[in-house]
C-alpha cells in the first residue's frame, strides 16, 4: 500500500482513452440514436441535441429556450446551404474538413452563424493563408459581415504590403472608416511618398463626398505631412485651398524634430539592408575603428559605413533604423559600453553603461527596451545576470536572473517572448551544452525552460510569422575527457542541422528546413525580407566568409555571388543585424532645417 493510501488521499491513476472519436465517427456513419433534425432549403440532417449544444453556443440556446415549443423536433436553418450543413456535422462527429478556396468561404460563413467556433477558427487561418490581390475585398467583406478581427487583421496587412496597387481599385473606396483609419495609420505600410497616402485619402472621400467630406480633417490626423518634400507640400497647398475649410499649419522644425512629429517613416520610405560589424579586425590589425559595412541583398552590393572606436567581440542588435552594440572584449579588458548607430545622421552615439561586463551574451530590442542576458566576463566565468535598458528614460534595471549561467546562445523575439535557444552552460575538461530553451516574459518577468533533445551553442536563432526558425552552430559530440584536463574541442562541431521551434518552445518537425551546404557555426544569421541569410561563420578549422540565403518553402539553400568583404580568410562572432535605411529622396528632407507643414485644422 502507498502512503497516500495510507494517510486516505485519492491516487491519480492514469486513465485510458475513451474512443470518443472513434464512437461519434461510427454514430455518425451507421445514423444511430438520433434525437433532432436540422433543416436547410428543404433537405433534412439527423443529429444529437447533446452534442450539438457542448459544441455549439447557438444551439445550446435553441435547445434550451425555443426546443419544448417545437413538436417535431426540428431545427429550421436560415441562409446556410445544405452542403455546408452536411460539411459542418462530419466535423462535429469525425474532426474532418476539406477545405478549397471555394468551400471555404462558405463554411467559415456557416460556422460563424451556427457559432461552431473551432470550425470558424480553422476555416479563418486557411482564408489567411489563401489571401490574394483577386480575393481581398470578399475577404474584407466576409470579415465585416461575420466580425472577425483575425481575418480582418490578415486582409488590412495584405492592403498595407500592397497599397499602390489597392488605392487604384474601385474595392478600395468601400471600405468602412474604421478600417480605412487603421489602414492609412499603420508604419508599415509600403508606400514611398506620403503624398500618396494623401491622395488616397481624398479618392475615399470624394467617393461619397456629401456623407464624407467631414471625415477629411480627421482622417488628415493620419496623414504623416512633415515626410512630404516641398513639390508635395506646394501641391497639398492647392488641393486645400480649392476645399477651401482646411489650412496647413506650419513649423521651423530640424532633421531631429521633424522625424519626431512625423511618427516616425512608413516601411515603403525604408530600403533594407544587412549590416556586419566586424570588430574583430582591432584585434588582428591594430586598427582604432572596427569596419561597418552594409549589404544590399538586392544588388548584392556593399557599401562602408563609419566604424566604432577600440571594440571587439560586441553583441548588436537593432530597432528599425537604429542599430545597438554591447559589451565586448578590448585588449583583454571586458566592456560594460553601449552605443546606438542611427541611419538618419550615420553617427554612433554612446548609451548609458550595464551594470555589468559581458561577452558572448544575449543582446534584444524589445518594446523600446534592450535586455542584455548571460554571457561571460572571462573565458571561465559565465554569467546568469540579466537586465534592461528603457531607451525611453535611459535607466537601467535588473530582470530575473537566468536559472544557471550561460553563454552562447542563440537567441530571438517572438509574440513579446524572449527566447533563448541552447548556449553553453560551463567549460570544464569540455563545453558544457544546454540541452534546452529559455522563455522569458517581460510583464511577468520569468524564465521558464523547455526541454530539448539535442544540445546547442553557437547557433542563430530568426523569428518569423509562426514560430522561430534555428540554424547551424555547434552541436554536442560525445567524447570522453582527456587525461590532462584540458580543453576537448572535438566534444563539439559545427552542424548544418537547421529546426523550427513553435511559440510553447517545441520543435515543429512538420515544416521542414533544409540543411546547411556545410557545418557553420558563430555566423551572422538574420531574416532581411521573406529570406534568412547566413553570412561568415566558422567550423573547427576553417572560418569562412560566403553568404547564403533561403526563403521558407524552397528545397536549398543558395550562395550570393558576393562574399563578407574582409581581408582576411573568413569571418565569425562578429556584429551581425539588419538595418532600414531610408531611401535618398526621404533622407535628403532631414538634413537641414526648414518650414513644414505639421498639420492640416479648419479655417
Amino acid at each position: 500500500m502507498t502512503s497516500s493510501q495510507q494517510k486516505g488521499q485519492p491516487s491519480l491513476l492514469k486513465t485510458r482513452p475513451l474512443g470518443l472519436k472513434e464512437g461519434l465517427a461510427e454514430i455518425y456513419q451507421e445514423e444511430l440514436l438520433y434525437d433532432a433534425m436540422l433543416i436547410a432549403d428543404g433537405q433534412r440532417f439527423p443529429c444529437h441535441r447533446a452534442l450539438l449544444a457542448a459544441i455549439s453556443p447557438y444551439f445550446r440556446d435553441v435547445f434550451t429556450t425555443t426546443w419544448k415549443e417545437c413538436k417535431d423536433k426540428e431545427v429550421v436553418l436560415q441562409d446556410v446551404a445544405p452542403s455546408v450543413v452536411q460539411s459542418i456535422l462530419k466535423y462535429i462527429y469525425t474532426e474532418d474538413v476539406a477545405l478549397t478556396s471555394e468551400a471555404a468561404p462558405l463554411l467559415f460563413a456557416g460556422a460563424s452563424r451556427l457559432q461552431i467556433i473551432p470550425l470558424q477558427n480553422i476555416c479563418c487561418r486557411f482564408l489567411v493563408t489563401a489571401l490574394s490581390m483577386q480575393n481581398w475585398f470578399e475577404m474584407y467583406s466576409l470579415s465585416q459581415v461575420h466580425k472577425n478581427q483575425t481575418l480582418l487583421r490578415g486582409v488590412l496587412q495584405l492592403i498595407t504590403q500592397n497599397f499602390d496597387r489597392v488605392v487604384e481599385g474601385d474595392d478600395f473606396l468601400q471600405l468602412d472608416l474604421s478600417s480605412l483609419t487603421a489602414l492609412i495609420s499603420s508604419s508599415e505600410l509600403m508606400v514611398a511618398s506620403e503624398y500618396k497616402v494623401y491622395q488616397a485619402v481624398q479618392r475615399w472621400v470624394q467617393k461619397q463626398p456629401a456623407k464624407r467630406h467631414a471625415l477629411l480633417p480627421e482622417l488628415m490626423l493620419h496623414v504623416r505631412l512633415p515626410l512630404l518634400s516641398p513639390q508635395e507640400q506646394g501641391e497639398l497647398q492647392k488641393d486645400l485651398e480649392r476645399w477651401k475649410d482646411l489650412k496647413l499649419e506650419w513649423k521651423l522644425l530640424d532633421g531631429e524634430e521633424r522625424l519626431r512629429q512625423s511618427q516616425g517613416l512608413r516601411e515603403g520610405m525604408y530600403k533594407p539592408s544587412i549590416l556586419c560589424i566586424d570588430s574583430q579586425m582591432c584585434e588582428h590589425q591594430e586598427m582604432e575603428h572596427c569596419c561597418m559595412s552594409c549589404y544590399d541583398p538586392q544588388t548584392e552590393m556593399w557599401e562602408k559605413l563609419p566604424g566604432l572606436e577600440s571594440l571587439t567581440h560586441a553583441c548588436c542588435t537593432s530597432a528599425g533604423d537604429r542599430i545597438y552594440i554591447s559589451g565586448g572584449i578590448y585588449k583583454n579588458s571586458y566592456s560594460t559600453a553601449v552605443y546606438e548607430f542611427s541611419s538618419f545622421t550615420n553617427r554612433w552615439a554612446q548609451l548609458p553603461s550595464m551594470a555589468t561586463t559581458r561577452a558572448a551574451h544575449a543582446f534584444l530590442f524589445h518594446d523600446q527596451r534592450l535586455y542584455v542576458v548571460g554571457g561571460w566576463r572571462k573565458f571561465q566565468i559565465f554569467l546568469n545576470l540579466a537586465e534592461s535598458l528603457d531607451l525611453a528614460t535611459g535607466m537601467w534595471a535588473a530582470i530575473a536572473k537566468l536559472p544557471f549561467p550561460l553563454s552562447h546562445p542563440a537567441s530571438s523575439v517572438f509574440q513579446d517572448r524572449l527566447y533563448l535557444l541552447g548556449g553553453a552552460t560551463g567549460i570544464s575538461s569540455h563545453w558544457l551544452f544546454h540541452r534546452g530553451i529559455l522563455i522569458y516574459e517581460p510583464r511577468s518577468d520569468v524564465w521558464t525552460q523547455v526541454p530539448l533533445s539535442v544540445g546547442l551553442f553557437a547557433a542563430g536563432a530568426v523569428a518569423m510569422d509562426c514560430g522561430i526558425y534555428v540554424i547551424g552552430g555547434y552541436a554536442e559530440k560525445k567524447r570522453k575527457d582527456s587525461a590532462d584536463g584540458t580543453l576537448v574541442p572535438e566534444n563539439r562541431y559545427s552542424t548544418r542541422r537547421c529546426f523550427f521551434i513553435s511559440g510553447s518552445g517545441k520543435v515543429n518537425r512538420s515544416i521542414s528546413i533544409p540543411k546547411l551546404p556545410r557545418g557553420i557555426a558563430n555566423a551572422g544569421v538574420v531574416r532581411c525580407g521573406k529570406r534568412i541569410y547566413l553570412l561568415g561563420g566558422e567550423d573547427l578549422t576553417q572560418h569562412y566568409k560566403t553568404i547564403y540565403h533561403w526563403e521558407p518553402g524552397e528545397p536549398r539553400w543558395h550562395r550570393s555571388a558576393m562574399e563578407v568583404p574582409v581581408f582576411r580568410e573568413g569571418i565569425s562572432r562578429f556584429g551581425c543585424t539588419t538595418l532600414m535605411r531610408p531611401k535618398p529622396h526621404i533622407l535628403q528632407l532631414f538634413q537641414a532645417a526648414s518650414l513644414v507643414p505639421v498639420a492640416a485644422v479648419c479655417k
